[in-house]
């Protein structure tokens, strides 16, 4: 496996880089979950599981890729107008597609403090890696939408 490009002595990126990476089945998991049972989300439950548990854990790689900097912004927005268009074909409706994504930071959170701030010196370093956190869900989310309204605009012409 490459090596992230993160910087020596942010030594905070490495471990939650190697967090994500270890841990994104269970992490997918416990997301998947909370996706299906969530009353703001309830489309989701008539879509086949496996294919929304493998768009998941590959959401949870590519956040590991983005946070040690191995691909660009391009890449995000590529990622995500597909992942608008999908589910938009799908038929979730795009309030529920961004709760999804939204439900998604927050369990990366959650589980990356219950797992790694024990030491709250750190604590600069862990606002670094939450806006980068926070700037990766913000463009999925903005191009999650761009997909989903280049789908709706096919549909009108």
């Amino acid at each position: 496996m490459k090596q992230p490009v993160i910087r020596k002595k942010n030594i905070l990126f490495n471990r939650f880089v190697k967090l994500i990476e270890e841990n994104y089945e269970s992490l997918t998991q416990i997301f998947m979950n909370d996706l299906l049972r969530h009353p703001e989300t309830t489309a989701y439950r008539g879509i086949d599981r496996d294919l929304i548990y493998q768009s998941s854990a590959y959401i949870f790689k590519d956040l590991s890729k983005w946070i040690s900097r191995e691909f660009s912004k391009e890449k995000i927005e590529e990622r995500y107008a597909k992942i608008g268009r999908d589910r938009f074909e799908m038929g979730i409706p795009v309030h529920q597609v961004i709760k999804g994504l939204i439900l998604q930071r927050r369990h990366i959170w959650l589980f990356v403090m219950d797992k790694m701030y024990d030491d709250k010196t750190d604590y600069m370093e862990a606002l670094e890696v939450n806006n980068r956190v926070t700037l990766y869900f913000d463009r999925a989310m903005l191009s999650a939408l761009k997909g989903y309204n280049e789908m709706i605009n096919r549909q009108l012409r």
